[in-house]
């Protein structure tokens, strides 16, 4: 468990790193209105102020927007893709063959799916000292720490209104 069960402690410790890398499960929380919560809108607003240093993989794109295509919202795949895009002070790193290396070495050391090893491996490959996560069983990476937004507590965000880019 985290040392502060608050969004503020999050964002706390996001402040603190050199540079954080956000993986999809965070922005699909986020973004596709699957259950934002204050430790959300608090990393987002973080970054969009300019106090967290972010990115994120281009995979990520994908990795979000499959899910709304899925449940048949085209309109909001758009919106959630422009907003991605234009979000301030995210970089989103396109994928290439030095990560694409990294992830075969993260996937046959730590198994699971390619996306969470290229996700891992585009963290790793950027020189991220954090890698922020959401519901999964993730917890440790060789150099570089990893919070889940679930140990800050599930606070919904007050009032609920959509992600502003």
């Amino acid at each position: 468990m985290a040392d502060d069960a608050s969004g503020a402690g999050l964002e706390a410790q996001l402040a603190g790193a050199g540079l954080v890398h956000v993986d999809a499960r965070v922005f699909a929380l986020h973004l596709t209105g699957g259950g934002q919560t204050r430790q959300t809108e608090l990393a987002f607003s973080g970054i969009a102020s300019g106090t967290i240093k972010a990115q994120t993989s281009s995979l990520t794109l994908y990795q979000v927007l499959v899910e709304v295509y899925r449940q048949g919202k085209p309109t909001l795949a758009r919106d959630v893709a422009r907003r991605m895009r234009l979000y301030p002070r995210l970089s989103i790193v396109a994928a290439s063959p030095e990560i694409a290396i990294q992830a075969a070495e993260v996937r046959a050391r730590l198994g699971g799916r390619p996306e969470r090893a290229l996700q891992i491996a585009t963290a790793l490959v950027s020189g991220a000292e954090l890698y922020l996560t959401s519901g999964s069983g993730l917890r440790r990476i060789a150099g570089m720490r990893v919070l889940n937004v679930e140990d800050f507590g599930r606070e919904r965000a007050t009032p609920p209104r959509p992600a502003s880019v």
